[in-house]
């Protein structure tokens, strides 16, 4: 990782967090928006991001879901989801099939870390990492 900017595949959980609330994942979308880390996604979790916001439970008016996608897209480039033949290959990985395609792309996008929520990519994805020990390795690093 010397030499490069961390980077960081987000999950769906992590990017929501980042939206709508205080915190360490709004810090985390901020330093991807200032380039201080590159943060990525692909098209599956970005569908999830606005399905969830739509939630009634939100409250969120179109305009206003539109303008957090928006604002979203300057924190964080969206890369094509993992090929098919990985997915048949990885099928086994997780016992959740809908996280494959989170996992996997982090795989797929050579990503350092998988920022995410999530308990089962957390114990079985190497790479995995929440977003409060992502933060403090990459203000360790700048200290």
């Amino acid at each position: 990782m010397s030499g490069r900017s961390t980077k960081a595949f987000l999950d769906a959980n992590t990017i929501i967090s980042g939206l709508l609330f205080p915190g360490n994942e709004a810090t985390l979308l901020e330093l991807g928006r200032a380039k201080a880390v590159v943060l990525i996604t692909n098209h599956y979790v970005i569908e999830e991001v606005k399905a969830v916001l739509r939630r009634k439970e939100f409250d969120l008016s179109v305009e206003e879901v539109n303008g957090l996608i928006k604002y979203l897209n300057t924190c964080l480039t969206t890369e094509e989801n993992p090929p098919n033949e990985m997915i048949k290959n990885n099928i086994h990985l997780l016992d959740d099939e809908k996280d494959l395609l989170v996992a996997l792309g982090a795989s797929h996008s050579d990503a350092d870390y998988l920022v995410t929520g999530d308990k089962e990519m957390q114990e079985k994805t190497p790479i995995s990492t929440t977003t409060r020990k992502l933060l403090e390795k990459i203000f360790s690093r700048n200290l």
